[in-house]
C-alpha cells in the first residue's frame, strides 16, 4: 500500500508478513501504520512478544497484529510469526519509522572551505562549517550547525546531527552515527603541574572511530597526546559519556549512559560497561568483560571477567558483600545483646569470687 496522504506508512498484515519472512495467522488484511507494547498499542498498531511474563496482557491488547516468536492459542490480534523477534522487531520499526525531510545538497547558509572535498550525495544542514581540506564520503549527512575542523576525514553514509563538533586530524569511518553536541577529538585533561600551576599539555594526535561506530548525544571523545585515540568497529556508546585522551576501545563494546574512562585505557573486544561505570587511567580491560553498573575498576580486568562496585571486583563477592551490608543493622543488634550478655557473665564471676 505505502504511504497515505498523512505521509504514514500503511501496510496489510499480510504485505508486512511478507516482507519479514513471517508466517501470518490470522486475516491478512488488517492494515498497520505503527509499532507499540502490548498494553498501548491501538487498532492500527502491531505489538511484539519478547517474554512470556507479558502474554497474558495480549488478551485486553487493542493490536491489529502481535510479533511473536511461535503460534499462540486463544490470541485476539493476528499472529506474525518469526524465528527471530528482536530482529523482526528491528526491522519493523525501520519500516514505520517517522518519514522526515532529508537534507540535500549543501544549504546556502553553511560554509565550506574551497579545499574540502565532498563527494556524490553529501548533504550539509544550515549553519554547518566544514574547513580547510576535509573530505567528506558518499552521502554522508551533516546536520545544522555543524562543525568539522581541518584534515578531518569523514567516510561515506555517516549521519552527523545538529551541533556536533569534530575537530581537526581525525578519522570517522562509513556508517558511523554521532547524534546531537556530541565532540570528537577536543584537547584532553592532561596538566603537568610546573613552577606552581598546572600547563596543560599539548594533544597533537587524533581520534579515529572505525566503520560502525555509534555515538550519543553529549558525549565526548578526546584526542590524543601523541598517535591516536581510538574506537573500534561496531561500537555503540550512549548519551554523556566521556572517553580519555589515548584509551584504545575495542570493536562491538557497548557502553551505557555517564560511563567515563580516563586517558590510556585499553579495552579490549565486546566489552560492556553499565551506566555511570568508570575506569582509572593506564589500565587494560580484557576482552568480554563485563562492568555491572557504577562500578570503578582501579586494576586491571581479565578477559571475561564480571565485576560489579567499587572498587569493583568479582560480581559474585560483591553480591555477598551487599548482602551483609544490607544485615549490618541486624548485625549490630546482636552484637550489642551479645556484648551486654558477655558484660552479665563477667559481672556474675566477679561476684562468685
Amino acid at each position: 500500500m505505502g504511504k497515505s496522504k498523512t505521509d504514514k506508512v500503511r501496510l496489510t498484515a499480510l504485505e508486512l508478513s511478507r516482507r519479514l519472512g513471517g508466517r501470518l495467522h490470522g486475516s491478512g488484511q488488517r492494515e498497520i501504520c505503527g509499532v507499540n507494547t502490548i498494553r498501548d498499542a491501538g487498532p492500527e498498531e502491531i505489538c511484539f512478544l519478547t517474554e512470556e511474563k507479558y502474554r497474558p496482557f495480549l488478551a485486553s491488547s487493542n493490536a491489529a497484529a502481535v510479533l511473536a516468536g511461535h503460534e499462540l492459542a486463544d490470541c485476539r490480534p493476528v499472529q506474525i510469526c518469526v524465528p527471530h523477534v528482536q530482529k523482526a522487531l528491528i526491522e519493523t520499526l525501520k519500516i514505520f519509522a517517522p518519514q522526515l525531510t532529508p537534507f540535500e545538497g549543501v544549504h546556502p547558509t553553511a560554509v565550506v572551505e574551497a579545499d574540502a572535498t565532498l563527494e556524490e550525495g553529501v548533504a550539509i544542514g544550515p549553519g554547518a562549517y566544514i574547513g580547510h581540506q576535509v573530505r567528506i564520503g558518499a552521502h554522508t549527512v551533516i546536520g545544522p550547525h555543524c562543525s568539522i575542523g581541518q584534515r578531518t576525514q569523514i567516510g561515506v553514509r555517516c549521519r552527523l546531527d545538529s551541533h556536533v563538533a569534530v575537530y581537526h586530524d581525525c578519522r570517522i569511518g562509513n556508517f558511523c552515527i554521532l547524534l546531537a553536541n556530541c565532540t570528537i577529538g577536543a584537547t584532553g585533561f592532561g596538566y603537568a603541574f610546573i613552577d606552581g600551576r598546572h600547563e596543560l599539555i599539548p594533544h597533537n594526535g587524533g581520534v579515529i572511530l572505525e566503520d560502525g561506530v555509534e555515538i550519543g548525544a553529549n558525549s565526548c571523545v578526546d584526542r590524543a597526546k601523541f598517535g591516536n585515540t581510538l574506537i573500534g568497529a561496531g561500537t555503540k556508546i550512549d548519551n554523556l559519556v566521556q572517553i580519555g585522551h589515548n584509551t584504545r576501545v575495542g570493536k562491538a563494546c557497548l557502553m551505557a549512559g555517564q560511563v567515563g574512562i580516563s586517558g590510556s585505557v585499553t579495552i579490549g573486544d565486546g566489552v560492556v560497561m553499565g551506566g555511570q561505570a568508570g575506569a582509572a587511567d593506564n589500565l587494560t580491560i580484557g576482552s568480554g568483560a563485563l562492568l555491572a553498573a557504577r562500578s570503578v575498576v582501579t586494576e586491571d580486568v581479565k578477559p571475561g571477567q564480571k565485576v560489579w562496585g567499587f572498587p569493583a571486583q568479582d560480581i559474585q563477592l560483591e553480591k555477598r558483600c551487599v548482602l551483609l551490608h544490607q544485615r549490618l543493622p541486624e548485625m549490630a543488634k546482636q552484637l550489642k545483646e551479645l556484648s551486654k550478655k558477655v558484660q552479665q557473665i563477667e559481672a556474675a564471676k566477679d561476684n562468685k569470687k
